[in-house]
């Protein structure tokens, strides 16, 4: 009882130290007309291609309703634009305008400069111990307070899986709505001809909330098929990829497959570090130029 004590004792003590820390840092990026909250939008917008509101929306965990208000008001201030997907006109993309990049560049350089005062005195060493503590403290307290299961689907599931893969895929690597069509007929397809003897389709899900997916899919008696892997940007780094690849895979040995292919594309590069940590290899390559940009598609090959 006395080591539990002791190490609330030390989270609680560290707890208003980095509290003042963060005080310190914050109060140095407001000495400008702007939240903190803006600030932190203004800054996913910087970083993310081809932004939308609903990137926003889930990438900063603020709701709907706030965030539009926000929005508005940076537009107001004439800090961002819209520009409408040539893709699909249902969809705006959020950009800085020329004041918001020099605003943002102003904002990041007193944050980086805040940051550099904190570390001038550590040698490199002492900077990587501190980095990999960070990341210790961010993914153990993650798990704990955002546990994540994973499940098998659910019929609402396949919207889901549908509408997810053609937002990330076009925010984040460009892809046409061309994509997006070809997902959602895949997916119904799936779905149609789902023999649970056979298929599997798992759910990543945080706060009941889905995160992600992967499937595994007949190809014929001794061969599945892995598809739509897919994981939310802020589950990333947690491990949950290779915990997803682990499980559709146990499910291909428990239904005695042989083989397991996959096909991606070459730009996509956390899923295939995963894939070849896995045993899967590159087995066939093509050039695609029919989803709104070109791009080099690839089947990788497993036996189990």
């Amino acid at each position: 009882m006395d080591n539990q004590l002791d190490a609330i004792n030390e989270i609680r003590s560290f707890n208003r130290f980095y509290t003042n820390v963060l005080g310190l840092l914050n109060q140095h990026i407001l000495d400008s007309d702007y939240s903190l909250t803006e600030v932190r939008v203004l800054l996913e917008i910087s970083k993310t291609k081809q932004c939308t509101a609903n990137t926003l929306v889930n990438q900063l965990e603020i709701d709907r309703s706030y965030m539009s208000r926000i929005i508005k008001c940076l537009e107001k201030n004439e800090l961002i634009t819209k520009v409408q997907s040539e893709h699909d006109n249902r969809v705006n993309f959020i950009a800085l305008t020329t004041k918001g990049r020099e605003i943002i560049g102003i904002l990041g350089k007193k944050s980086d400069e805040q940051i550099a005062s904190l570390i001038k005195y550590l040698n490199p060493n002492e900077v990587s111990n501190v980095l990999d503590a960070m990341l210790i403290i961010k993914n153990r307290f993650s798990e704990i307070i955002n546990p994540i299961t994973i499940r098998n689907f659910v019929a609402d599931d396949l919207e889901y899986i549908i509408s997810r893969h053609r937002i990330l895929y076009e925010e984040e690597y460009g892809l046409s709505s061309v994509f997006g069509i070809y997902v959602e007929n895949g997916v119904h397809y799936m779905a149609q001809h789902f023999n649970s003897e056979k298929d599997c389709i798992l759910i990543p899900v945080i706060n009941g909330k889905a995160v992600g997916s992967i499937a595994i899919v007949n190809a014929d008696n001794e061969t599945a098929q892995l598809r739509y892997f897919l994981l939310e940007p802020k589950t990333r780094g947690r491990g949950l990829g290779h915990k997803l690849v682990d499980r559709a895979l146990d499910f291909c040995r428990e239904k005695k497959y042989n083989h397991v292919f996959l096909e991606t594309i070459s730009f996509l590069e956390v899923a295939r570090h995963i894939y070849a940590s896995k045993g899967f290899k590159i087995t066939q390559s093509h050039k695609n130029t029919t989803w709104g940009k070109d791009v080099l598609e690839e089947r990788w090959d497993l036996d189990l």
